[in-house]
């Protein structure tokens, strides 16, 4: 884990400028801190000693080659690399993987990218032809924070720095982005910073900054394939297996003890299985929903919910679960003093949900840094594959359509083979129609549609600000009809690289990084390009994925299904009461109320107790404390 940091200037003093963007990673307390300049340029890093490769991976110069590199990266191909560079593992010019990407980079140039396999971000200064290549990885896992003035370009993955370097106001925020993150209806397709001058770079693209000016390009895209046409189905689900334990095994390599989440679902009953295959004696450790310990005080909340999770515990002797004991003090209180902390090492709020701080924590007390998580699997590797309906009747194969929509709703999965196939036709036919009637069904689009009318902002805000526009291109976008359009609409339009700044940064505050085998790209590339018929077969959803469970995780995960899972039995309403009294005093006198809505609109609001509006409420709060407290 390392912050890196990159400045070019002529109106700033480069030493001092990377000393104040050093400063802004000291609150988790880096082993080692390096940095190289020249002239206007120059590179800064902090990182810890995550691995024995890690202990030599501070900024590099080669003055042959006339580059600089630094970079906060796993890279998973290594052997593959080196051979394509006729090179030796045992070469120390390869030391670290920040090494290895400058050897490609000298060979390959920008392309050296497209060579590349794991979790990274780098810059690298090249003083022959004076510019910066920076490159970010294919799901985003890394973040890569960049800032283009007048004066210069700022390049960094510690948001903070822009700040303590005196590069960017703090106190400025983007009132655009502001409304649009309080208008919790439809989630950010990706993390955007609340500064006016910050952008982020996005997941598999490269950024080149030269004379010529700043010129940011994509370098990958996810494709379906045809390499593993010739497959048999049983062939195909081995090749899955060996995909998928690859690419958790390339996620082990840590000189400290190893954390996993783990719950009832199969994506990280899958990462937690084989990592406990893989590590032998070794020790994983696992943390599961709050980890609290059970007592007889609170077995009517979570004995049922660790029924299957203990099972699993019992399955590999190598996994020690971590628990808590329940603490009696305000659990929101808590939060939004992490929270709290957050933003101050950030500099500046954005929405958070919050859920890692505890893990990380945890994690922390037990010496890990290093957490593995299954989310992200069912965007592909594990999605449910109920597209396969639309492209068998796209194709006329109703005979089979029929057999499928019959197993599904005898798995309890779906409505009556006939309805379904009803509106199936609606959906594909008239989509109009098909969108009215799914106005009076429950599930999200109900509950978009609940908080889109319930929503505090002002409807001149949300006109302004075409929101309404953003929600029914939401909506039209939710049609898939088929399983790849699916995939791609979940891995890189509906938030997910969101979600893993999230991890990255705020685990960081603990020291910890999060690693994630189901966003592995050979893995993503191989499950996406799976026919149909394996997704869901039998009616049974994510069957590949079961198959390779046999042995890993209890036959019951294995085959369940999701309204099969049995929820902690928290009072929900009661918490959300609570946050919502305590917000209620808060806004009472706001500034921002007064500006993007109403007390009446607020008092509405806050009386429907709904999760995301609540969120936007909290969002505002923090913000106008931020941003607003001395207006």
């Amino acid at each position: 884990m390392s912050s890196v940091h990159a400045c070019i200037s002529d109106n700033v003093s480069i030493d001092a400028t990377l000393d104040a963007m050093l400063h802004a990673s000291r609150y988790w307390a880096p082993d080692e801190e390096s940095q190289w300049c020249k002239e206007r340029v120059g590179l800064a890093k902090s990182h810890l000693y995550n691995t024995q490769r890690s202990r030599f991976d501070h900024v590099h110069y080669d003055p042959g080659m006339g580059l600089a590199i630094t970079a906060n990266a796993r890279i998973d191909n290594r052997r593959e690399i080196i051979s394509s560079l006729a090179l030796t593992e045992g070469d120390t010019q390869i030391a670290t993987d920040s090494q290895l990407i400058m050897r490609a980079y000298a060979k390959w140039k920008n392309d050296c990218v497209k060579f590349l396999r794991g979790d990274f971000v780098f810059i690298i200064w090249d003083e022959n032809r004076q510019k910066i290549f920076c490159a970010r990885d294919h799901f985003g896992v890394k973040v890569l924070f960049y800032s283009h003035k007048p004066e210069g370009l700022m390049i960094t993955n510690e948001h903070r720095a822009f700040f303590t370097s005196q590069w960017s106001d703090a106190h400025e925020i983007d009132e655009d982005w502001l409304i649009k993150a309080l208008w919790s209806v439809v989630v950010p397709q990706q993390f955007d910073s609340p500064n006016p001058d910050i952008q982020v770079l996005p997941p598999a693209h490269t950024l080149e900054f030269s004379e010529e000016g700043l010129k940011i390009t994509r370098y990958w895209q996810l494709t379906r394939k045809t390499d593993w046409q010739h497959l048999i189905d049983e062939e195909l689900i081995d090749e899955l297996k060996h995909r998928f334990e690859h690419a958790v095994e390339a996620r082990l390599d840590s000189e400290y003890p190893l954390g996993s989440e783990l719950s009832e679902g199969i994506d990280s009953n899958g990462v937690a299985g084989f990592a406990a295959k893989i590590l032998g004696d070794k020790s994983l450790y696992t943390f599961s929903y709050d980890c609290i310990a059970l007592d007889n005080e609170n077995k009517h909340v979570w004995e049922e919910t660790y029924a299957d999770i203990t099972e699993m515990h019992a399955l590999h002797k190598n996994i020690k679960p971590v628990w808590q004991k329940q603490k009696s003090d305000n659990k929101y209180l808590h939060l939004q003093q992490q929270k709290s902390d957050f933003y101050s090492h950030f500099g500046g709020v954005v929405p958070l949900y919050g859920k890692g701080f505890l893990r990380s924590r945890l994690a922390q007390k037990q010496g890990i840094r290093t957490m593995l998580s299954g989310w992200g699997g069912d965007h592909c590797v594990t999605s449910y594959g109920d597209q396969y309906c639309d492209e068998l009747f796209y194709q006329n194969r109703f005979t089979q359509l029929y057999q499928l929509l019959k197993a599904k709703n005898q798995r309890g999965r779906g409505r009556r083979p006939l309805v379904a196939l009803a509106e199936l036709a609606l959906k594909n036919w008239t989509p109009t129609i098909h969108s009215q009637t799914k106005k009076a069904r429950s599930g999200l689009d109900k509950t978009l549609r609940r908080r889109n009318k319930y929503h505090f902002l002002e409807k001149q805000w949300r006109k302004d600000k075409n929101l309404n526009k953003l929600f029914d291109e939401f909506k039209k976008n939710d049609q898939c009809k088929s399983i790849q359009r699916k995939e791609i609409l979940e891995l890189f339009e509906r938030g997910l690289t969101k979600n893993l700044i999230e991890a990255e940064l705020t685990a960081r505050m603990a020291k910890v990084e999060y690693r994630f085998p189901m966003l592995d790209v050979a893995l993503v590339e191989f499950a996406h390009s799976l026919p149909g018929h394996l997704k869901i077969k039998y009616g049974i959803e994510r069957y590949a994925f079961r198959q390779i469970l046999t042995g890993i995780t209890t036959k019951r995960i294995q085959w369940r299904i999701k309204s099969d899972v049995s929820s902690p039995k928290i009072n929900r309403k009661k918490e959300l009461s609570s946050l919502s009294n305590f917000l209620a005093k808060r806004l009472n006198k706001s500034i921002l109320v007064k500006r993007f809505s109403s007390e009446t609109r607020m008092e509405k609001c806050l009386e429907r107790l709904e999760p995301g509006l609540i969120r936007s409420l909290e969002l505002l709060v923090n913000a106008e404390d931020c941003y607003y407290a001395d207006s």
